[in-house]
């Protein structure tokens, strides 16, 4: 699925990482799309050259654009990915990241969209875990609503694979940096810490500053984007 001039939705374009894997799209002749509700996105991380659809993931729109546009390819970022706002607030994380899922990969599976790729989590859906480094393989127990959404999106594309014959890649992220990301978010330490220091303000550490954490820069995470976009089918 390496052919350039393909038509793309990017979900949750207008966020940290999502408008950077727009902008790497764009760059090699794709038509983008972007759908972003914009509660947390911004309207100038949108490419200029994409065709920007303020929407809810959830919106029984979203179907319809996707029938209508039959895109070759679905990059779906867009989720609720504070994992306090799930703990406090189950359904609102499911109605986003479990209901919103469903209602994008039925309409892909309708209008033969070629594959999904899916933004997971590494550092949510394998709870704590006993081995570090974590093999992909390790057992899979979330600890939050966040967790059990993401590994249950998960779940549903492989039976839209299995079943259905949707083809799908799940990319789980831990702690990606760079630029755009929100210096005020609930996670991000490179940023939040970064925003401080120029500030001039006392960076906060929980616990006894052990922590151990793998780091991703955010133009790895797009490279890994593209290279799972092109993998033949």
């Amino acid at each position: 699925m390496s052919e350039v001039g393909r038509k793309v939705l990017v979900t949750g374009g207008a966020g940290f990482i999502a408008s950077h894997v727009a902008e790497a799209y764009l760059a090699r002749g794709d038509r983008v799309f972007i759908v972003d509700d914009l509660s947390s996105g911004r309207m100038e991380n949108v490419p200029e050259a994409a065709e920007f659809v303020e929407m809810d993931v959830a919106d029984p729109a979203l179907g319809d654009l996707i029938r209508q546009e039959k895109f070759d390819l679905i990059n779906h970022h867009a989720a609720q990915i504070d994992v306090r706002v799930s703990v406090a607030d189950p359904a609102k994380d499911a109605r986003i990241n479990v209901m919103g899922l469903i209602n994008l990969v039925e309409a892909a599976r309708e209008a033969g969209t070629r594959r999904v790729v899916f933004v997971s989590s590494g550092g949510v859906v394998y709870g704590e875990p006993e081995e570090v480094p974590t093999p992909e393989g390790a057992p899979k127990l979330p600890l939050s609503p966040y967790g059990v959404s993401k590994l249950t999106g998960e779940y549903y594309l492989h039976y839209y694979k299995v079943i259905q014959g949707l083809e799908y890649v799940a990319l789980r992220y831990s702690n990606v940096y760079g630029p755009r990301q929100d210096p005020h978010g609930e996670a991000g330490v490179v940023a939040i810490f970064s925003t401080k220091l120029l500030d001039g303000e006392p960076l906060a550490i929980y616990g006894d500053g052990e922590q151990t954490r793998d780091y991703v820069f955010v133009r790895d995470v797009v490279s890994a984007n593209m290279k799972v976009s092109d993998l033949a089918l």
